[in-house]
């Protein structure tokens, strides 16, 4: 599986753009969507902006530059490592752009070597732009989002597309408008290769006959083309009919083949620059700019997702302190309405049980003075009686002639059975007879019955 897991390519013409996504499968690419757009159209949203998931999935972009704005060239070169082919096309720079050398951006690409030739020297396709060019197209593509990985020229990227199968000047006429592919193919390699610029009209024909008849007589001069080329003219039917009368008239040999379909195309592409580690017409600074540019957009959507989650956890917080504190404070409302409640209640048990508790008394105090009336014995005089909820207190006074109907008198009143409950006695205790003062004739007795819980007060 190849390293990138999607490819977006746009492609700027002078009949509008078109934009295609594509999706690795297996070791190859394959168009997922295409679409046709105006000079002014924006691009897909979000389709070619990266994100956090581009770390995990990752995005190339790739950006065609119109091809009136790129010149090729081919150059035979010993062969090498890219690094070495790099410095070797470096120093014939100056002989190969049609601009200064520090105005322009340019890369490489390594054509095969032919087979059967090893000490055979290389073909090596330049590819050249002017550096204002590039920057105003990265501008504009700046504007819509689209931040390319790769600027590349589609000439390349027709050239490698053909099926050169035998020598001769092949042919790829652009659209009205656009410049027309020429490639020279002798020796097993392609000897010369260049974007003709051709005006609109009926004047392209003649134009690009004039300048395919330039290019033959150097070719004859530096000896790689040994006689009258043969044209192969790669286009379609329309194209065809208005292209071979041209040649057929001049008495060249002329043969028409079908162009590879245009998906086909942009697949080839974006498998080549997917796994190509060849340069590119981006120049240096702002690959590095949108590099930086892609870091910080993480960083900065990292920051911006951890404070977004730090603000609504701060608003949950609050929001669940807010309602705590609300059920807080009706519980608490609660709690004071139903203590208030609780207060009054147990008051009023309390106060009922404070009557209960005397109602009993008052019959426990009746049941004492009538046991003690029903048995008190004649010459026995009862002076003071006490009664409280713990005891029941006799004094009085007696002949010595009474005592013993006295003692009899208290030990009575210890088997004395409760009027409530029969098997229970009615005093829980009763102490003996105690005499606090004893006379010739009379004496003071006393003596304390206890009575039996009644209750708390």
């Amino acid at each position: 599986m190849p390293r990138w897991q999607s490819v977006n390519l746009l492609h700027t013409s002078v009949a509008g753009r078109r934009f295609w996504q594509l999706s690795a499968s297996g070791d190859r690419f394959t168009v997922q969507e295409e679409k046709a757009l105006l000079a002014n159209d924006p691009l897909p949203a979000g389709v070619a902006a990266k994100d956090w998931q581009t770390l995990f999935r990752p995005k190339l972009n790739i950006a065609w530059l119109p091809p009136e704005k790129v010149f090729l060239r081919a150059v035979q070169l010993p062969a090498g490592e890219a690094a070495e082919i790099s410095q070797m096309v470096e120093l014939q720079m100056e002989k190969l752009s049609p601009l200064p050398v520090t105005h322009v951006v340019w890369s490489v690409y390594s054509m095969p070597l032919p087979h059967k030739k090893p000490d055979a020297l290389q073909t090596v396709i330049v590819i050249i732009a002017a550096r204002s060019a590039a920057e105003e197209y990265l501008g504009q593509l700046e504007k819509q989002g689209f931040l390319a990985d790769r600027l590349e020229a589609p000439g390349l990227d027709q050239l490698l597309a053909l099926d050169i199968n035998e020598e001769g000047v092949w042919l790829v006429p652009g659209d009205p408008g656009e410049p027309a592919l020429v490639a020279w193919c002798y020796g097993g390699s392609v000897q010369n290769v260049t974007l003709v610029a051709l005006p609109s009209g009926q004047e392209r024909g003649p134009q690009l006959r004039t300048q395919i008849q330039q290019i033959a007589w150097a070719g004859e001069l530096e000896g790689w083309l040994p006689g009258p080329p043969k044209i192969h003219l790669v286009a379609n039917s329309t194209d065809a009919a208005f292209w071979s009368p041209i040649f057929e008239q001049a008495g060249d040999e002329i043969h028409v083949s079908a162009p590879p379909p245009e998906a086909q195309l942009v697949a080839q592409s974006a498998q080549r620059c997917a796994n190509s580690v060849d340069t590119n017409l981006l120049p240096p600074d702002f690959a590095t700019r949108y590099r930086q540019q892609f870091v910080d957009g993480l960083w900065l959507r990292g920051v911006f997702t951890v404070l977004s989650l730090y603000i609504v956890g701060v608003l949950m917080y609050f929001g669940a302190l807010y309602a705590l504190k609300s059920k807080y404070n009706r519980v608490k409302s609660d709690l004071a309405h139903n203590s208030l409640s609780y207060t009054n209640a147990v008051k009023d048990r309390e106060q009922l049980n404070i009557r209960e508790l005397r109602q009993s008394l008052k019959f426990a105090a009746l049941d004492c003075y009538k046991a003690v009336a029903e048995r008190l014995p004649e010459g026995v005089t009862i002076e003071t009686m006490h009664f409280d909820r713990e005891k029941f207190e006799l004094r009085g006074t007696a002949s010595s002639d009474e005592l013993d109907a006295l003692e009899n008198f208290n030990e009575e009143l210890r088997h004395i059975p409760n009027p409530n409950k029969p098997e229970e006695t009615l005093f829980a205790e009763v102490s003996p007879l105690t005499f606090p003062k004893i006379g010739n004739n009379v004496t003071d007795w006393r003596f304390v019955c206890k009575l039996k819980e009644t209750g708390d007060e």
